[in-house]
């Protein structure tokens, strides 16, 4: 009876520690995600003006989750000013 218990728990431990090298593999290799501006890629860091209906909203485009998304930093954006 020991024996079956033991043989029992090491078969469990063989595939809890194999299940995230397993995810690993079927998950494939780590592609760069972006989010859209103007039909065009903007990677993930990068921040942006978004003219949106309820205004101007200085934004950085960020992952949330497994999809990316645009999140504001602040109302209204930077206009350069002239020297």
């Amino acid at each position: 009876m020991m024996k079956r218990c033991l043989a029992v728990f090491l078969a469990i431990g063989a595939v809890t520690l194999s299940t995230p090298v397993l995810a690993q593999k079927l998950a494939g290799p780590d592609i760069p995600c972006t989010c859209r501006f103007k039909g065009q890629d903007v990677p993930i860091g990068q921040t942006m003006c978004l003219d949106l209906p309820s205004g101007e909203v200085l934004a950085t485009c960020d992952r949330v989750l497994n999809n990316t998304a645009w999140k504001p930093v602040q109302q209204g954006c930077p206009v350069p000013g002239l020297s």
